[in-house]
């Protein structure tokens, strides 16, 4: 008799964590994906030998024994010998002033009291909660039987501690400890004002521990690896193959999934893409989740970026982390402008140009509708658009590192349409819901009311979003499958 099977929607990295533990558990998978390849957002682009990382910053978890790093290498995320790059400073302009923030605790803390020594006793409080991240354990998903919560108690007790004290509190509660305006304006520019502090101590804590690196190769191999397990496993992908339909019998199981007008018989499905189009489109709005509904009508949201890369002949010394102030601003749309902008350099990584080479990009917030508008009504003047900004970009970066414009080799803008159009994600949002103290504070249904053998997993049922947690969610929903349905194996 033949297994169970599985249809996943999402080929992202909690799709294929699904679909991996499925696998090794004796279940037919099939995952079906709206793009032409896997990743969804975890995904990087690679244009005449330059590739542009639209996805990893930091990765939690890229330190060996890290449960998460344990996660990490169950599905190929990380290899044994991956190389991950720790930057040694984040630099950032706050007022005119250029400044490094070092990656160490001890020089960290000697750069704090530099800037205000009347602010030594926040100053002291924020290292010591950030010196106890660096030295606990976080719990990798939710326990799956007594034994793990017993161990998750013992192990991770410093970050459940930390959880506690930081969580209800927002950056700018944090930040109204300080008497400084200059570590409030360097604090809010590591994390914004409405998010959980407790995303401050957690990105300082595992990056100054070595904990959240860069791996060498970026987002294109890590999924790449996972991919390749995933089908080593026998799984099977369709790529180009979105789903129009869950299907869900009389007796309110999900019994299967439409795409491109054919139907595909399951035992359960996991949703492992967007939660709107879940609901919204797959199912109808024939079935409510209260909790989701209610997020995704009124929830805080990461707000939608664009991504200019430039492929350059020559390097220029800049960093992986860089912000700078704009006074002039940039127009992202003819009503928006912004005055700062982050750039990321991958000189480190010599796999991302050729020799002698450098891949730069450049994010900016920008709203959605005009660019998704403008997409969907004038391809030609989208495109124009597009290049208007690169330019623009060009010019500014041009008068910080002279040369860089002659240096341009490829030029390649994403858009918020372009995560629309490729991922379908709703309203643009890259990470889903912000990690607000409310939204970190909601433990977000995994099912739908009244749909039976139906699974929610991925970045919308994870406020935060974040690569440890995709692949950790994706991992859970195998469990809740596991849980349901039990594999029938061959005679």
């Amino acid at each position: 008799m033949a297994s169970r099977k599985v249809c996943i929607v999402g080929a992202g990295l909690a799709g294929l964590s699904a679909g991996i533990h499925l696998q090794q558990q004796g279940f037919d998978t099939e995952i079906f994906e709206l793009a032409g390849w896997a990743g969804g957002m975890c995904t990087a682009w690679v244009r005449r030998n330059y590739r542009f990382d639209g996805c990893i910053h930091w990765m939690v978890g890229t330190r060996p024994g890290d449960e998460y790093y344990k996660l990490f290498r169950e599905v190929d995320a990380l290899a044994e010998d991956t190389v991950i790059f720790n930057a040694e400073s984040i630099r950032l302009e706050v007022g005119g002033v250029m400044y490094d923030l070092p990656m160490t605790i001890a020089q960290f803390k000697e750069f704090l009291y530099s800037l205000s020594p009347s602010d030594r006793r926040p100053i002291d409080e924020l290292c010591k909660s950030i010196e106890a991240m660096m030295k606990t354990k976080m719990p990798a998903g939710a326990p799956s039987n007594f034994a793990a919560l017993i161990k998750v108690l013992r192990e991770s007790g410093g970050f459940l501690r930390l959880a506690r004290k930081y969580m209800g509190r927002t950056m700018k509660d944090l930040a109204d400890d300080f008497q400084s305006a200059t570590i409030q304006s360097i604090l809010y520019n590591l994390m914004p004002t409405e998010f959980s502090a407790v995303a401050l101590i957690l990105m300082l804590g595992t990056r100054m521990s070595g904990n959240a690196g860069y791996p060498i190769g970026g987002a294109l191999d890590v999924i790449r690896r996972v991919e390749a397990k995933y089908r080593d496993l026998g799984g099977k992908i369709h790529f180009l193959s979105k789903v129009d339909k869950i299907v869900v019998n009389n007796n309110g199981r999900a019994v299967g999934v439409q795409s491109k007008g054919v139907f595909h018989a399951t035992d359960a499905v996991i949703a492992a893409c967007d939660a709107y189009d879940t609901l919204a489109n797959m199912l109808g709005g024939e079935y409510k989740h209260e909790q989701l509904d209610t997020m995704l009508e009124s929830g805080p949201l990461f707000s939608p970026l664009i991504l200019v890369s430039y492929g350059l002949k020559q390097q220029f010394d800049i960093p992986y982390s860089l912000t700078l102030e704009v006074p002039n601003g940039i127009d992202t749309t003819p009503d928006i402008t912004v005055h700062t902008m982050h750039l990321r350099s991958f000189d480190f990584d010599e796999t991302a140009a050729p020799s002698g080479c450098s891949s730069v990009m450049v994010t900016l917030t920008a709203p959605c509708d005009y660019w998704h508008n403008l997409r969907n009504r004038d391809m030609t003047e989208y495109r124009q658009q597009k290049q208007r900004l690169a330019n623009t970009v060009a010019t500014v970066i041009e008068q910080r590192f002279p040369g860089f414009k002659d240096a341009i080799e490829v030029i390649d803008v994403a858009t918020p349409a372009t995560y629309i159009h490729l991922t379908n994600v709703y309203k643009a949002s890259f990470e889903g819901f912000l990690p607000t103290p409310a939204m970190l504070k909601t433990n977000v249904r995994k099912t739908i009311p009244g749909v039976q053998n139906l699974v929610l997993c991925g970045q919308w049922t994870e406020p935060g979003g974040g690569i440890c947690t995709a692949v950790a969610s994706g991992k859970g929903a195998a469990r809740r499958v596991m849980k349901a349905i039990k594999p029938r194996r061959e005679r």
